[in-house]
């Protein structure tokens, strides 16, 4: 009878001594958060620690947060995707349709969640299967699927604000911007929700473990029984679905889903996630770190716009912070001998 098998790749030192450093680069990044808070807090006289502007903040955050979970896995696996923002729109969209065709809201969601899946487990079949570089192969799908979303839309928006049902239209805009509690944006629970489940997969379930594993060391993984085959694949469904629903968030706040929905996005998501202390090389990360670098990003740029910076010049700053986060990363692990 064959032993155990155990899908860690790293001697127990290096295991407690990586804990060691990311609890601190998480701590290290919540100490930024709180400063930019307090500086903006003064900056602005104020104006910034409103309770209103807070939670415009979390709204804000909420679809990039959500889109950096799913790409958190990625990049954990020592993957990339950029088509995620595509799959934003392509999922928003597709919803959108669903709903317009007198679809209730559970199927159009399902219809959306459904499609951002099926983007996703292309991208890991092109990385897994046909072995082509992540980088390449979701920059081409990036292409591919904000195609799909145009031809869906036949390149106009789709609105669910025309709908003859406006129960249903209201229902849908509540998923978006609506709501609890007294004034805590629905979708704001939304992404606390889905960060909890994550974040449960991620450090309490052997697929975790397996991921971890993957992106540490893929061969050390396979010759330890891991199949990285299916848990690449996973890690990009799961990106796909993510990518969906901040595709529909999107969509049901405005009561319309637009066909250049979630340009960019991608590299929001990777930004949270990299400044949250998930590592562009794989084997490391967290959501929790996620979340904290999604407001980092939505403190500084809602702070910016407050005090009227340039949009110009605001894409300079956030750029820049992720070629820091990146560089820091890198420079971690040669440290570390990784």
């Amino acid at each position: 009878m064959s032993a155990p098998l155990k899908y860690s790749t790293k001697k127990p030192e290096a295991r407690l001594q990586t804990g060691k450093n990311e609890f601190l680069q998480k701590f290290l990044v919540f100490g930024v958060l709180i400063a930019l808070i307090i500086l903006f807090g003064i900056l602005t006289q104020g104006s910034f620690l409103k309770l209103d502007n807070l939670l415009t903040i979390a709204l804000q955050v909420t679809p990039y947060a959500v889109l950096g979970f799913g790409l958190t896995f990625v990049l954990i696996t020592g993957g990339t995707d950029l088509s995620a923002g595509s799959v934003v729109g392509f999922g928003g969209i597709v919803c959108a349709k669903a709903l317009s065709m007198g679809l209730g809201i559970p199927l159009a969601i399902a219809s959306g969640l459904l499609a951002g899946s099926l983007a996703g487990l292309i991208n890991g079949l092109f990385v897994t299967k046909l072995n082509v570089t992540p980088f390449i192969a979701t920059l081409g799908t990036q292409y591919a699927f904000r195609g799909l979303t145009q031809l869906v839309g036949q390149g106009k928006p789709v609105s669910v604000q025309a709908l003859e049902n406006k129960e249903i239209v209201a229902s849908f805009k509540f998923i978006g911007g609506g709501t609890i509690f007294g004034n805590i944006p629905f979708p704001t629970i939304i992404m606390l929700t889905a960060a909890i489940i994550l974040g449960i997969i991620l450090s309490r379930t052997g697929f975790g473990r397996r991921l971890y594993a993957t992106g540490s060391n893929e061969e050390a993984a396979k010759l330890s029984g891991v199949n990285t085959v299916r848990t690449k694949l996973t890690a990009y469904v799961i990106c796909g679905a993510t990518a969906a629903t901040a595709g529909i968030l999107l969509a049901a706040r405005l009561a319309s889903a637009q066909s250049n929905a979630g340009t960019g996005y991608e590299l929001e998501g990777i930004a949270a996630a990299v400044i949250g202390g998930t590592s562009v090389m794989g084997g490391e990360g967290g959501i929790l770190g996620t979340i904290i670098g999604a407001f980092v990003m939505g403190v500084l740029r809602n702070g910016l716009n407050l005090l009227k910076v340039d949009a110009f010049v605001q894409m300079v700053i956030i750029g820049t912070i992720i070629v820091i986060g990146v560089w820091y990363d890198t420079k971690r692990r040669k440290k570390q001998g990784f």
